[in-house]
């Protein structure tokens, strides 16, 4: 029985917080042997509002840019959503802010590498939302990953309960489309924070949303708490992002990005990252029990000894004169040994694959699957893709596509268990595939928008069925 402490095929540690948009965990690929972050979101009740949500993370997952944390998976069950991300060591710029003021080239960094993850959204038609400094991450290499792209909109949605009010922009606030220049509001906000040490629209309860409403953020000061004049091109910068109507920013990241750039480029060039140098003080402290061993792969698997032989002794290719009779004759046994291993494993034989009936939803109930035959042609499919990646299968299933082919005469039990289910839901058809074998699983899945041709079916179950099969779980 799998173990309350999974998500999947995932470990989970320990949590790391809980919020109004949903709890979010520290948790292991142990196939990987990495760490990784789980956001966890409740699906909404109703179909249209779940549908919603799973083209949005759908969406998500998409995103591949060195400044946006990664989405390495999804993982749907009935009610609720886990988005599997790549875990970031250091800080978040909260947390930073929260112990010291940055410097202007490390303010340059930020604000950049924010426009870059802005960047990438926009080419995908995403809108982030909730550009606040907590979700803002600070690498140990010094750079900027923006995170919580879980909340992320569809351009031009109207999302008036999405994001917080510290990155909240007019239109926002008043519950009209949102669009990139929305989150050119709130990078705004953040450069003219880490500027002036405050929020433009602070009020003396929070925020001042007239204030907000009418643009009225009090002026930049002329220099930073250390003492360096701020940049003549950062005010008229800031004016512009953080201009009340959309019409009036920009309506790119192209142009903020080469301002920002010109401004660094006048800065004193540094060996290291002056936001590292700046943040690693503050990086969160590591539990040994959550850090999976970081030997290299070249040490474990391509390593030998670089020593020179002691006087009077020679060796090549690591064998040589100082290698006594008893070493030789162990080294063949075990050479023996590892070939007759070797040649057991390689020896073809028969694997026995249980397959309950598939689970099954289907909304609509005639749901776009590839071929003519509905489930049962796709069922076919995954037979003739897995006997493709492992030919000696003997299937014994509990539905047509997997009834035993031949009789066995041994009459053995199967060796493990493959269940397979299928949700489609009106925008997104999301295939499990679930290997059990001594109670170890290892789980894969595809996620199939609705209306894909068969070719795509094709290639996105082909590519979860060779890794289901790549090693046993």
């Amino acid at each position: 029985m799998r173990g309350a402490d999974r998500i999947g095929p995932y470990r989970i540690l320990r949590l790391i917080r809980r919020g109004g948009q949903g709890s979010v965990f520290l948790g292991v690929d142990e196939r990987l042997g990495r760490r990784i972050v789980a956001k966890i979101h409740a699906l909404p009740a109703e179909p249209a509002r779940s549908r919603k949500v799973l083209r949005e993370a759908q969406a998500v997952a998409a995103l591949d840019s060195s400044r946006v944390v990664k989405m390495h998976d999804v993982i749907v069950g009935d009610t609720h959503l886990a988005m599997i991300m790549e875990y970031v060591p250091g800080c978040d710029l909260e947390e930073l802010l929260a112990e010291r003021e940055l410097s202007l080239a490390s303010i340059l960094i930020v604000a950049s590498d924010v426009a870059a993850a802005i960047a990438a959204g926009r080419q995908r038609g995403i809108v982030h939302g909730d550009i606040k400094p907590g979700n803002v991450l600070v690498t140990a290499e010094g750079r900027v990953k923006l995170t919580d792209f879980g909340l992320a909109a569809e351009q031009g949605s109207v999302a008036t309960a999405r994001g917080s009010l510290s990155c909240i922009s007019p239109e926002q606030l008043l519950g009209k489309p949102q669009d990139v220049r929305s989150d050119l509001f709130a990078l705004g906000c953040l450069l003219y924070r880490l500027v002036a040490g405050r929020h433009p629209f602070q009020g003396r309860h929070g925020l001042d949303a007239d204030a907000l409403l009418h643009g009225a953020a009090p002026p930049l000061p002329a220099a930073l708490p250390d003492g360096a004049s701020v940049p003549s091109g950062m005010v008229p910068l800031v004016a512009s992002l953080l201009a009340e109507n959309p019409e009036d920013r920009p309506s790119n990241t192209h142009a903020v990005r080469r301002q920002l750039q010109a401004m660094a480029a006048a800065q004193p060039r540094q060996l290291r990252s002056p936001l590292r140098d700046e943040a690693e003080l503050y990086f969160r402290q590591e539990v040994s029990d959550d850090l999976p061993l970081q030997i290299p792969r070249s040490l474990s698997r391509q390593a030998r000894s670089r020593m020179p032989p002691r006087p009077g002794e020679w060796a090549v290719f690591g064998f040589g004169r100082y290698w006594r009779r008893r070493h030789w004759l162990t080294a063949a046994a075990s050479l023996a040994c590892a070939l007759a291993v070797v040649l057991f494993a390689l020896w073809p034989r028969d694997q026995r694959l249980a397959v309950p009936r598939p689970l099954v939803v289907l909304e609509p109930a005639h749901a776009a699957l590839p071929g003519t035959d509905g489930v049962e042609g796709l069922l076919v499919t995954l037979r003739e893709q897995m006997l493709a990646v492992r030919p000696g299968l003997l299937f014994q299933g509990e539905s047509a596509p997997f009834y035993p082919s031949t009789l066995d005469p041994t009459r053995r039990p199967p060796e493990e268990t493959l269940q397979i289910t299928l949700h489609c839901s009106p925008a997104l058809c999301v295939l499990g595939l679930e290997r059990e074998r001594g109670g170890a699983y290892r789980y894969r899945q595809a996620l199939v928008p609705q209306g894909s041709p068969a070719h795509r079916w094709q290639e996105l179950t082909g590519r979860a069925v060779a890794e289901l099969f790549a090693a046993d779980p």
